[in-house]
């Protein structure tokens, strides 16, 4: 049993999650509030998108402390799948916010409200420093996480929605035309769909155990075939346990002239895992031919 992510880098990690939340959290709120007094689609669309975050953010620090648990005989492999669970409810999370986003703009077209733009443009610019600071301190964790980068793709967005709702609100003071407005939530939207799509798609890949992408398996095989005292190679697996962690098994056979090479030959697939397919767990199974079973084999 191994551990593979560094306590230390869990503990980071989960911390920066709750200075994330009680940003987000206190943010979503004020949002919220100042969509109800101004009537503006784009603020509710932010603020939804912004509660949709905090939501995430607890499970995020629920998933953390759960993936900290070492592994144990009923978990052989540790709990970092929790992770994967976090990313694909972050990505349910968003597509639900985006509809009820969809349904809030069509009742705005229905009955078009006058917003006032100065209160939605300083509302969005504090939205703006938050979803941004929030961004930042999770960047470095979401290439090896993906629940880390469910919350900093969730970030970015965000950041990218209320530069959409600063600027509809200059239009709708400049030019006193509401429907910017709406234009906003459509922005919003659009990306909120877009994240959502991407962490669904990523954690169903990992839960249906698929091969990691641009894995070739002709390649491989050739190249296991190429090495020396190799004379085939077959029921080859690959899947990821996690963002970052890959697994392969195969059966090699193997016509040697002494049981060292089994040790060689072992070595040179684990190596060309790691070092050409980023592959880090090999389970290789050596099969061998039935005259050096005889050799080297006696009968009792």
């Amino acid at each position: 049993m191994h551990q593979h992510t560094s306590q230390t880098g869990r503990t980071s990690l989960l911390t920066r999650f709750i200075w994330s939340l009680i940003l987000n959290a206190g943010l979503a709120v004020g949002e919220l509030i100042m969509s109800l007094i101004t009537g503006s689609t784009a603020l509710l669309a932010d603020g939804l998108n912004n509660l949709d975050d905090t939501a995430a953010l607890i499970l995020s620090i629920y998933s953390e402390r759960i993936a900290k648990k070492p592994p144990d005989k009923r978990h052989t492999f540790g709990h970092e799948r929790m992770d994967v669970v976090a990313g694909f409810a972050k990505g349910c999370f968003l597509l639900i916010a985006a509809i009820l986003i969809v349904y809030k703009a069509i009742y705005f077209l229905l009955s078009p409200v006058e917003i006032p733009g100065l209160p939605v443009l300083i509302t969005a610019s504090l939205a703006l420093v938050v979803n941004l600071a929030s961004a930042l301190w999770l960047k470095q964790d979401a290439c090896h996480s993906l629940n880390a980068k469910g919350t900093y793709l969730c970030m970015v967005y965000d950041a990218v929605g209320s530069v959409a709702v600063m600027i509809s609100a200059i239009f709708t003071l400049l030019f006193g035309f509401a429907y910017f407005d709406i234009a906003a939530s459509a922005v919003i939207v659009f990306f909120m769909v877009k994240s959502g799509s991407e962490l669904l798609r990523d954690s169903i890949s990992i839960f249906m155990q698929t091969a990691p992408a641009g894995f070739d398996y002709d390649a491989f095989e050739q190249e296991v075939l190429a090495i020396p005292n190799v004379n085939g190679v077959g029921d080859i697996h690959v899947w990821s346990h996690a963002p970052g962690e890959h697994h392969l098994t195969c059966r090699v056979g193997v016509e040697i002239s002494d049981f060292c090479d089994c040790d060689r030959i072992v070595k040179q697939v684990e190596s060309m895992c790691r070092d050409e397919y980023n592959i880090q767990h090999c389970t290789i199974q050596l099969v061998y031919d039935s005259a050096d079973l005889a050799r080297f084999c006696k009968p009792n």
